[in-house]
C-alpha cells in the first residue's frame, strides 16, 4: 500500500460507500457517506460515526418505507445543515441533517438519481440532479415546492458546479463529453467531446494560467481539461491524461499552493492526482482500497489540503495533497 500521503483511514459500519459529501461543521470538516439503505456522518478529527436516520421520502404514500440513496450533497441553510439525495431506484429529496426532518419529499415514481451536486451560488441553497440513463438532462431545484427547472441535454451522468465571473454554472458529464449550463436562466454556454465515443462519468471545473477550465474523467480511465471559453470544436489544452486500468467513477479539484489538481478515483481501486497545467501525475497512484473507488471529495483538514476517497470496500481513506 502506498502510505506516503495517507493520513487516516476509517471503516465505515454501513459498508460499501457509495457516495460522500463534506460541510464545516463548528469550524471542522463533517463527512456525510451513504451505505446501503443507510446514511451515516463521520467526524475525521475524533474517528466517530454516527448514524443518521432520515424520515421516508414517500411519507405520503409510503411512510414506512426505506430511504434507498447513493448520492449526496450538503449545504448550509439559516444555520442548519440540509441534505440532498437520491439514488438507483429513488428520486431526489432533501432532508435536515441532524434532525432526519423530511423538509422536501418524493413521490415513488420520481426521476432516479445518478448524481447530485450543491450549486455553488449567493442565494438560498439549490441543488441539480441527473438521472444517467434513466432520463435525459438534469434539474435544478431548491428547498421550496416550486417545480425543477430543466437542463436539457442527453443521459448525464455526473455532475459539478462553480461560481464564475458571477456566474453559477453547472457541469454535466454526458454519453460524448461535458455540457456546461448557466444556472440564471438553464441555458447551455458550452460542450466539449472526447473522443473514441467514450462516457464522462466524473466532471469538475478548475483554473489553468488564470482561464477557467472544464475537467471531465471518462469510463476508458482519462482525464481531459477544456479552456471553457474555448468552442465546442476546439481540442482540449493538452494530451488527455492516462494512468487508471479501467473506468474513472469520481473525481474533485484542488488548488495545492498555486497548483490546480484533480484527484480522480477508479474501477481499478486507486487514488491519482494529476497535475491540470500539463496533465502529468503528481507522484505515484495511491493504493490501499480493495475494491473500485466511488466517491473522491477534496477539502481541508487542520489548514491542509486533503483528499477524501472511498468505495466498494467501505473504508474512507484521508490522503495530504500538500506533500
Amino acid at each position: 500500500m502506498s502510505d506516503e500521503r495517507l493520513i487516516l483511514s476509517s471503516v465505515a459500519p454501513g459498508g460499501p460507500v457509495h457516495g460522500l459529501a463534506v460541510v464545516d461543521v463548528d469550524g471542522e470538516p463533517l463527512v456525510v457517506c451513504t451505505g446501503f439503505y443507510k446514511l451515516w456522518t463521520w467526524a475525521p478529527l475524533r474517528d466517530e460515526w454516527l448514524e443518521r436516520p432520515l424520515a421516508s421520502a414517500f411519507a405520503a404514500e409510503y411512510p414506512d418505507a426505506e430511504n434507498d440513496i447513493d448520492s449526496v450533497a450538503v449545504a448550509v441553510s439559516d444555520g442548519r445543515v440540509v441534505l440532498a439525495a437520491g439514488g438507483d431506484e429513488q428520486g431526489a429529496s432533501v432532508w435536515d441533517l441532524f434532525s432526519g426532518e423530511l423538509l422536501r419529499g418524493n413521490t415513488h415514481n420520481g426521476p432516479y438519481i445518478a448524481s447530485i451536486a450543491t450549486v455553488k451560488s449567493e442565494g438560498p441553497p439549490l441543488f441539480v440532479a441527473s438521472s444517467g440513463i434513466h432520463w435525459d438532462g438534469a434539474e435544478l431545484w431548491g428547498l421550496g415546492e416550486e417545480p425543477p427547472i430543466e437542463l436539457e441535454a442527453g443521459s448525464v451522468w455526473g455532475l459539478a458546479t462553480a461560481r464564475i465571473d458571477g456566474r453559477s454554472l453547472v457541469a454535466g458529464g454526458n454519453e460524448e463529453g461535458v455540457t456546461v449550463w448557466d444556472v440564471a436562466n438553464g441555458e447551455e454556454v458550452a460542450s466539449f467531446y472526447v473522443d473514441d465515443e467514450q462516457r464522462s462519468y466524473a466532471v469538475g471545473f478548475s483554473e489553468v494560467d488564470g482561464r477557467p477550465v472544464v475537467v471531465a474523467g471518462t469510463d476508458s480511465g482519462k482525464v481531459y481539461v477544456f479552456d471553457l471559453a474555448a468552442g465546442e470544436d476546439d481540442d482540449p489544452i493538452h494530451e488527455p491524461a492516462t494512468g487508471h486500468e479501467g473506468g474513472i467513477n469520481a473525481l474533485d479539484i484542488a488548488m495545492v499552493g498555486d497548483r490546480p489538481v484533480a484527484v480522480t478515483g477508479g474501477e481499478d481501486g486507486t487514488v491519482r492526482i494529476w497535475d491540470l497545467a500539463d496533465g502529468r501525475p503528481v507522484g505515484p497512484p495511491l493504493t490501499g482500497h480493495d475494491a473500485r473507488v466511488e466517491a473522491v471529495a477534496v477539502t481541508t483538514l487542520r489548514d491542509r489540503p486533503v483528499a477524501l476517497t472511498a468505495g466498494r470496500d467501505g473504508t474512507v481513506r484521508v490522503w495530504d495533497l500538500a506533500l
